[in-house]
């Protein structure tokens, strides 16, 4: 039930400032309209919010199950449980904050307009010499063996984020996971990509799944360069994920 998760991601402070906001706004107006006894105007809240007036006055405790649901989200009093039986509207209310930060992608999706952005055909090219890569991430850790660098293609991508990974001979990158979903499509070099348990052999024209929240690690075993572009799809999954994201993709050495 998307409840628990709301509750939580609200009591840990992982959604934005502005939804924060909103939460606490739409609480604050249905206790105001309880109050004043006076109805919701809807163009001052989302329909999800007016469903907890509707209940306060449709149900015999409904005033009571309501206050808890306001202290606890706008006075953050966290002490007692919330009834369930309003789960399912914060179920609507989670569905609608998740609804806003995703919306302009599925618009575009369903507008059927071009995106083409350029009219110069390099503009769709790209290779692992081109300048307009940039580098997006580094490390280097000694101890750990760790040594790679991440490059971003220079395509204004919305959904799929294609990551050119390059790992000197012998060396690995990090153990760690992260929400989105990823093929890499190995160019050069050979040796295993760990995913969870299980250590999978890879070569040059090997393709490899990496579900999300696995744990994984590349680790190059050759005495050339390994290089392999990691296609995802953070431009989805990083405005759906709830909390700060790159917190969550590497891990810190213990």
């Amino acid at each position: 039930m998307l409840a628990n998760l709301f509750i939580m991601s609200f009591r840990n402070q992982w959604f934005e400032k502005s939804e924060i906001q909103e939460i606490e706004h739409g609480f604050s107006y249905v206790h105001s309209c309880l109050n004043e006894l006076k109805w919701p105007n809807p163009l001052e809240i989302s329909a999800p919010f007016s469903a907890f007036y509707l209940y306060a006055h449709g149900s015999k405790n409904g005033r009571e199950i309501v206050s808890k649901y306001v202290e606890f989200f706008v006075d953050k009093v966290f002490d007692a449980p919330l009834s369930e039986d309003l789960y399912p509207l914060l179920d609507q209310i989670y569905s609608h904050l998740q609804w806003k930060r995703t919306s302009n992608l599925y618009h575009k999706i369903n507008e059927r307009k071009s995106l083409t952005h350029s009219e110069d055909v390099q503009d769709f090219r790209s290779n692992l010499n081109d300048p307009r890569l940039s580098g997006l991430y580094k490390n280097q850790n000694e101890k750990l063996n760790i040594d790679f660098t991440v490059d971003i293609l220079p395509f204004p991508l919305q959904i799929l984020d294609p990551r050119i990974v390059k790992i000197p001979a012998g060396k690995n990158n990090e153990l760690h996971k992260h929400a989105h979903e990823t093929v890499f499509v190995f160019i050069s070099g050979e040796g295993i990509v760990k995913i969870d348990s299980m250590e999978v052999p890879v070569k040059a024209g090997d393709f490899v799944y990496i579900p999300r929240w696995c744990m994984h690690q590349s680790i190059n075993t050759s005495d050339s360069e390994m290089i392999f572009l990691a296609v995802a799809d953070f431009g989805i999954t990083g405005k759906s994920f709830t909390g700060n994201y790159l917190k969550t993709a590497r891990l810190k050495e213990e």
